[in-house]
Formats: C-alpha cells, structure tokens, sequence
C-alpha cells in the first residue's frame, strides 16, 4: 500500500506541474513597468499558508504547512500526512506617473508544490513557483535627426523565470532540523522594440540549478508556549544567459543572430526569522516575523540610469485560531491573519530604490480532513522614491487550497 501511495503521489506531481508550468509560460503575472529592467519583478509572496501573515516563514512551522521560505521547517508535517498545495492570484493596479495613469488586471495560477514525510527524521517537498515575472507595454516619440519629425515608439516586454524546486528536511534530533533546497531556475524574458520601419526582438534564456539551505530550533516552554527559530543561507552562483536578436523591417527579415552570453549571478542571500505560538486558553496565537536579504549588487548593470543594489524584505503578521481544543461552531476553526511587508528592491532607477509596502489580511476555511482553502488580501504600493516618478497601487487576492490526506495511517477492521 505504502508504494502504490508512492507512485501516486509522484504521478499526480509531474501532471499537475506539467499543466501549471504551460500555463505559466502562456500567461503574464503583471503589467508592471518596473519589469523592463533586469530579470523583472522578483516574487516576493509564496502564496500559501502565511500569505496574510506577510509571507511569514523562516522560522514558522506546523504539521500541515509546506514551507518554502525555510527548507528546515518541512519537519512540522505529520508522519500520517501528504499535503498538496495549490495557489491562484488576480493583482489590481494603479500606475500613476506626473501626468497620466492607467489601471491593470492579471491573474495567474501561482504555485503548486506536495510534500510528505518519508521516515520518522526525513520529510520531502517538490513544487513550482514563479521566481520573476516581466510584463509592461510603453509607447512614446522620438526625434528624427535632422528633421522637425518624430517616429512613434512602442515597447513591450513579456514572460518570465520559474522555479522548480526539490526541498528536503532532516530532523537531527527532537527539535533541531536541517534542510536543503535544490532549484532550478528557467525561462524566457522577451523585449520588443517597435518602430514604423523596423522592430527588434531581444529574447533571453535563462537556465540555472542552484542551491540553499535552512536550519530551524522549536522549543516548548512549559505547556502552552513554543519558540521557534530559523535561519537560511543560499551561496552565490555564477550564470549565463542567452541572448538572441532578431531585426525584422516592415515588408522582411534583416537579421536573426545569436548574442554573446550575459554573465551574471544569482545572488548570495540569508534570513533569519522566529515564531511564538501560545495557547494556554481555547484560542492559538502566533506571531511571526522574518528579514531577508539578497546581495544583488555585486552584478553591475548593463541599462543607463539603473543600478543594482541589495534588497532587504521585512515582514511580520499575527495569526489566530479562535478555539483549537474543543470546536462547537465553524469559525471557531477558522484561521484569521493579519501582517505587513516592506521590501526594498534590488532596482535603483537613476539613484532612487523601487520600494514596495504592504498590509495584508487573510482567512483559513477547513474541510474534510482539516484541509484548508486559504484565502488572502494584499493591498500595497510600489514606488521609486521620488516626485514624477513611477507609483503602482494594488489590490492582490490570492486563493491556496492546501489539501491533505492520511495516505499512510493503518486500517482498522472489525
């Protein structure tokens, strides 16, 4: 029974991650300008359990969370348990400049990952998550030299850099667990550059196996309060990207070639995080908080006016359970969230960081099996900093379903 359960599981993994990594190449997760430069707009959220929390996770666990911010945490899950999580998202915008503003609707399917614990030390997740995404279109006119005339302009840029991930975690002892996560990174990013005689198509490759690690300590004080504390660790690694150009002119094709590589890096990045639940009454409380950083400024810039710098995320969020002992009514079982994040982006545009602040708010629904649809509000700003510049306002709901089965516990028969 124990392998047919196995075989299942890995079966139903490849389908659904083949059918969710062909819809995430058919669609665009954002119309966001800022996505022209770099690799886009990196993904901030996980979209799971702790969304309403500010995507809380270093140092949070539990016996029914797939962790993918801390490898280690993946030891919280049952040992009877297998756990499949799948995310959508539908993201409002407002983008104002000094002078015009435009308003925008994406949604997109945003994650799925499965995960159980394979031995009483060893538990094991795969999944697929977004990593960046680019999307934006933006027009204007330029100057024909020697004359009084201007030719119309037109950029465009779409696609995006997924992650596929294996995320393992090993208990060492009671406690005290260490984990790993082995990604691979890939995709195309696709610029355009359309004028009334001719267009240039830029495309870029980007494939990449890289690696990060966690470590996380959970201790009881007493009956009713628990501690838990984590930290993560991914190395910086060299990468390449192709590059290929393709010229077209109104009426033929002028030229197709291959570009030299981009060298780049993905970069060195750590966090630390902690967790404190209590539960002496009826009611759970946790709250959580983590930092992250990422050391992008080591790659220099290949755009005018922009630089990469570090980024730092910052981002915390309380979450209550009304009645965790003996439930009487429906919404006693209920999961209700609150957080906040900032995150300082690894863009500078003409010496000014592109920084995004957001309030959140979420619910847990229960079902059969204590599976959960979780459900979760993001309402936030991204901005340059500056007077003039570029200022998005958005509404983000996303939508987790985290169900979960006991595949492995033993039948009883009368």
């Amino acid at each position: 029974m124990m392998i047919y359960n196995v075989i299942k599981t890995v079966s139903l993994l490849f389908l659904s991650v083949i059918l969710l990594s062909l819809d995430i190449q058919a669609q665009n997760s954002t119309s966001s300008p800022f996505t022209i430069f770099g690799i886009g707009e990196i993904e901030m959220r996980d979209f799971g359990r702790t969304t309403g929390m500010g995507s809380v996770g270093i140092g949070f666990q539990s016996d029914n969370f797939l962790n993918c911010r801390n490898p280690a945490g993946l030891s919280g899950v049952d040992t009877l348990r297998f756990i499949l999580d799948v995310s959508a998202a539908v993201k409002i915008s407002e983008f104002r400049t000094s002078y015009q503003k435009e308003h925008t609707t994406d949604f997109n399917f945003r994650s799925l990952a499965v995960g159980v614990r394979l031995s009483k030390r060893w538990t094991s997740s795969v999944g697929l998550s977004p990593y960046s995404n680019v999307g934006y279109r933006l027009s204007g006119q330029q100057t024909i030299q020697g004359t009084p005339d201007y030719v119309a302009l037109n950029f465009s840029g779409s696609g995006g850099v997924n992650k596929f991930y294996w995320a393992n975690a090993y208990e060492i002892f009671h406690g005290l667990s260490l984990g790993v996560t082995s990604s691979y990174i890939f995709g195309n990013i696709t610029h355009n550059e359309d004028m009334e005689v001719f267009s240039i198509k830029n495309t870029y490759n980007i494939n990449k196996i890289y690696f990060d690690f966690g470590v996380q300590y959970s201790h009881w004080f007493g009956q009713f309060t628990n501690v838990t504390v984590g930290g993560v660790y991914g190395y910086k690694s060299k990468m390449s990207i192709q590059r290929t150009q393709v010229i077209t002119s109104s009426t033929t094709m002028e030229r197709n070639e291959r570009q030299p590589d981009i060298k780049t890096y993905v970069p060195e990045s750590y966090g630390a995080g902690f967790s404190i639940l209590r539960n002496k009454k009826a009611a759970e409380w946790i709250f959580a908080a983590d930092y992250r950083y990422k050391n992008w400024s080591v790659d220099p810039s290949r755009h005018k006016g922009l630089t990469y710098t570090d980024s730092h995320t910052y981002s915390a969020g309380l979450q209550l359970t009304p009645n965790k002992k003996r439930v009487e009514k429906y919404i006693q079982a209920m999961r209700f969230q609150l957080g906040a994040c900032y995150n300082q982006s690894y863009l500078k545009v003409n010496g000014y960081q592109v920084d995004d602040y957001s309030i959140s708010a979420g619910a847990a629904f229960p079902f059969r099996n204590m599976s959960y649809i979780n459900v979760a509000v993001n309402v936030g700003e991204s901005k340059t900093g500056r007077r003039g510049g570029i200022t998005e306002r958005y509404v983000l709901l996303s939508v987790n379903l985290s169900l979960i089965e006991r595949w492995f516990a033993k039948r009883q028969w009368d």
